[in-house]
């Protein structure tokens, strides 16, 4: 796996595994980030393919298959 060394981005994939699937407002609200931030986070996971989304509904959750 990608090493992570941004506190909010360690903060969503500690929430992801134990919560599993979530929607990002549910991310945003439990981690108490702002939209703006939990989707730039995400956003920036995603790329890095260490988590992934559902389409749809949007849930985000990690990727047990990372690039």
């Amino acid at each position: 796996m990608t090493k992570v060394n941004d506190k909010t981005e360690l903060e969503i994939i500690e929430f992801l595994d134990e919560n599993g699937p979530s929607f990002l407002g549910e991310v945003v609200k439990n981690l108490k980030l702002s939209y703006s931030k939990g989707l730039k986070h995400t956003n920036q996971l995603l790329s890095r393919g260490i988590i992934k989304h559902s389409d749809p509904p949007l849930q985000y959750e990690l990727n047990s298959d990372p690039k």
